[in-house]
C-alpha cells in the first residue's frame, strides 16, 4: 500500500510539473510534426542512444566533475566531517516539521526500482498521444528518464557496494571500507533526483530549471534528515543522477536537426523563431 501511494504521489507530481513546464519545453518538441521517423523507430535506436549516453558520460568535463565529487565525498567520509554533520543535523535541525517536509521527497526516492516500470508506462501513454504536444513531452520524459536510470543505476549499484560505507542509524562508520556495507551511495538521492532533473532539462525557463534542480536534491536530503545516510553518500547519489541526466540530454540535443524553424502562437498572432546549431 505504501509503494502504491508513493507511485500515485510521483505521478501527480510529474503531471503537475509537466503542465507548468510544457509551454517552455525545448523547441524541438514543437518544431516539427510528431511522431518523427526517429520516434517511430525508438526501439531500434535504443541501443544506439544508450551507447551515445555512455560515451557522453565519459567526456572529460563530466569525469572531472565526477572526480571532484568523489574527492569531496572521500574527505567527508574518511574524516570526522560526515559524523559531525550528522550530529549537527539530528541535534539542531531535525524536528517533526522537517520530518513532514521531507516525507514526499523521501517517498519519491523510495520508489527506486519501481521507476523503470513508471518510465516505461510514461512512454506507453505518451506513444498513444504522440501526435499531441503533451503526449510527446510525456513520452520524452519517460524515454530520457529510463536511459538516465540505466546509465547511472549501474554505477549506483556498483559504487554502493564498492565503497562499503555504513548507515548512520545503525551506528556504522562512514569510512570507505570496500564491500563491508552496501550503503556507500544513497539510492534515494539517485533515483529520486532523476525525474526532476529530466524535467529541468526539458524546459528553457531558467527560474523553473533552478527550482527543479533544487527540488532534485530533496530526496537525498530527506535521508540525512531520517538519519539513513551520511552527507557523502547523498552527494554521490545526486551527482550520478545529474551527470547521467546531462549525458542523456546531450545525446538528444546532438540528434536535433542543424536548422529548425518554429512558429510560436501568441495572443496577438504568432512569432517565428529559428535555431541554428553549429
Amino acid at each position: 500500500m505504501t509503494s502504491l501511494l508513493n507511485i500515485i504521489r510521483l505521478c501527480l507530481l510529474v503531471s503537475f510539473i509537466s503542465f507548468i513546464t510544457i509551454s517552455n519545453a525545448h523547441a524541438y518538441t514543437a518544431s516539427y510534426s510528431h511522431p518523427t521517423s526517429y520516434e517511430k523507430n525508438w526501439g531500434g535506436n535504443f541501443i544506439g542512444d544508450i551507447k551515445s549516453d555512455f560515451s557522453n558520460y565519459v567526456s572529460n568535463d563530466r569525469l572531472i566533475f565526477l572526480g571532484d565529487a568523489f574527492l569531496a565525498a572521500g574527505v567527508l567520509a574518511n574524516t570526522g566531517f560526515d559524523r559531525a554533520f550528522r550530529q549537527h543535523w539530528q541535534t539542531d535541525i531535525r524536528s517533526t516539521t522537517t520530518d513532514h517536509i521531507f516525507s514526499i521527497p523521501k517517498s519519491m526516492g523510495g520508489l527506486s526500482y519501481y521507476y523503470a516500470a513508471i518510465y516505461l508506462g510514461c512512454m506507453g501513454v505518451g506513444h498513444l498521444r504522440e501526435q499531441t504536444l503533451m503526449g510527446n513531452v510525456i513520452y520524452h520524459f519517460g524515454y530520457r528518464s529510463l536511459r538516465t536510470f540505466l546509465v547511472g543505476g549501474i554505477q549506483q549499484v556498483a559504487f554502493t557496494h564498492l565503497l562499503g560505507s555504513g548507515r548512520p542509524t545503525k551506528n556504522e562508520d562512514s569510512k570507505w571500507q570496500p564491500f563491508k556495507y552496501n550503503t556507500g551511495v544513497s539510492g534515494h538521492a539517485f533515483y529520486g533526483a532523476i525525474p526532476l532533473l529530466t524535467i529541468a532539462m526539458m524546459t528553457d525557463n531558467v527560474p523553473t530549471q533552478f527550482a527543479l534542480y533544487f527540488f532534485s536534491t530533496l530526496p537525498g536530503i530527506s535521508r540525512i534528515n531520517s538519519d539513513s545516510h551520511y552527507l557523502s553518500q547523498v552527494i554521490l547519489g545526486w551527482t550520478l543522477a545529474f551527470l547521467s541526466a546531462q549525458s542523456v540530454y546531450q545525446t538528444d540535443m546532438d540528434r536535433e536537426p542543424a536548422f529548425q524553424a518554429t512558429v510560436i502562437p501568441k495572443n496577438d498572432g504568432a512569432m517565428l523563431a529559428a535555431r541554428l546549431k553549429f
